[in-house]
């Protein structure tokens, strides 16, 4: 008898415990229905007025950590109660969990992180912006390796500073003249900076076009009621980034957008251009080309906040210097692990865009990285370790050389069969894939034969 009672008593906390968890479930699909729903009637109300073209597309993808995905699209083997939200729990590796655009099942989606989806729409909007903006012209997302330099930092927050002040004047209701005029000096501070460091100009255009545009365009259209003050969060938030190399579009974009909007001039004109801010500005609303001065200069520093900024970079470069030296002698001057990627287009990558160092022209270091193997191709996947994943404490070197992606890692502590494991990282190798030692101490992964 007592016996029976325990079973039953089980069998009663298992049915409340599984009755739990479906509810929780169908509020969690309601939920991202909802959302879904709410970018949906968000786009559809613009209906292609901000950049010409609708920008709704039902080829969105949510993910969940449990590994989930959710969409509106009838995914293969998906399940659905409303026949409008279709949910699975998708394959090992076909998806990296990012905001972005993938490939899933022959098609191009936009990814979105469920915990991601109550930003009023900005995300959605911002993930399905790069679809179709994918549909008019491939623009590189590379890092501006010349923004950790210490002078650039400088200007580039001097430019932000004149873009918060410019934002907060339209809403603190102050005079046109203001914004223009704080305008005006974000465009000095960035004429300053593109002039010193011109080599690079077409890719820190590209990345603003790819990244601040799809920012912009999330901002613009999302149900954000203060839209000024979201863009200055959004500024501070990248002006405290340790690296500025990827982050920066997502201050810029927004904030350009946003302003060149409220001064009413005609400055989108689609997708299939790059966009250089500073041009538009001379050629719209001043009508010539800005000349900088020395004093220019000097008095544009002095209305934004020179004297504490530099002060705070002239601090910050004796801790970078400490930085460089620590991965010069981890990557440069120790052995080390070195891989290349077999099949870069279908290799995932997520990582911390806020913990990136760039390494005296020979690579990026990243602090915070995942890589996942999409195609079988690569030697396999890899990831940081919790809690060890930050800059100056260890990372990985990533570099281009002659056509070919490179991951360079320490040694590692242990190789047990396909799993390479260290204290920074591990490892789990594809099954045709090997470590060989070289005699300059150094390993490799190589592709058996």
């Amino acid at each position: 008898m007592k016996k029976k009672f325990l079973l039953l008593l089980f069998t009663t906390i298992l049915q409340f415990a599984f009755a739990q968890e479906t509810e929780k479930s169908l509020k969690n699909r309601q939920n991202i229905q909802s959302k879904l729903l709410e970018a949906k009637a968000l786009l559809e109300k613009d209906n292609g007025k901000l950049w010409g073209k609708p920008i709704w597309n039902d080829s969105i993808i949510v993910m969940d950590f449990d590994n989930a995905i959710y969409s509106f699209i009838k995914l293969p083997n998906s399940k659905t109660e409303n026949d409008t939200l279709h949910y699975k729990t998708m394959e090992p590796n076909s998806l990296v969990f990012v905001n972005t655009t993938q490939k899933y099942e022959g098609g191009e989606y936009a990814t979105v992180l469920n915990n991601y989806l109550d930003d009023k729409s900005a995300t959605v909007i911002h993930e399905l912006f790069h679809l179709l903006q994918m549909k008019s012209r491939k623009l590189k997302g590379n890092p501006i390796e010349y923004l950790d330099e210490t002078n650039a930092r400088i200007l580039l927050r001097l430019e932000y500073q004149a873009l918060k002040n410019a934002l907060k004047s339209i809403g603190e209701k102050r005079k046109t003249d203001e914004v223009k005029s704080y305008l005006k000096d974000a465009i000095t501070f960035r004429k300053e900076r593109q002039k010193q460091y011109a080599k690079y100009l077409n890719d820190e255009l590209e990345i603003e076009t790819l990244e601040g545009l799809a920012n912009y365009t999330g901002f613009a259209l999302s149900s954000y009621e203060n839209k000024y003050e979201k863009a200055i969060e959004e500024i501070n938030q990248r002006e405290e980034a340790k690296t500025y190399t990827r982050p920066f579009p997502y201050a810029t974009g927004p904030a350009y957008g946003l302003l060149f909007d409220y001064l009413n001039i005609s400055w989108r004109k689609g997708l299939d251009k790059t966009y250089n801010f500073a041009k538009i500005y001379e050629v719209m609303i001043l009508k010539s080309k800005l000349t900088i001065s020395k004093n220019s200069l000097k008095s544009a520093k002095s209305r934004n906040n020179f004297n504490e900024i530099n002060k705070q970079e002239m601090e910050r470069e004796s801790e970078q210097k400490k930085l460089i030296s620590y991965y010069t002698d981890l990557f440069l001057n120790k052995s080390t692990l070195k891989v290349a990627l077999a099949d870069i287009e279908h290799y995932g990558r997520t990582f911390n865009m806020n913990g990136t160092l760039t390494l005296n022209n020979k690579g990026i270091i990243y602090s915070s990285i995942k890589g996942r193997d999409k195609s079988g191709k690569n030697f396999g996947n890899f990831a940081t370790v919790e809690g060890k994943n930050q800059l100056g404490k260890a990372g990985i070197l990533s570099f281009d050389k002659d056509g070919k992606t490179y991951f360079v890692f320490p040694l590692p502590t242990k190789i047990e069969g396909k799993k390479i494991t260290s204290e920074f990282y591990e490892i789990e190798l594809n099954p045709d894939w090997k470590v060989v030692k070289q005699n300059d101490g150094n390993m490799e992964i190589v592709k058996e034969l």
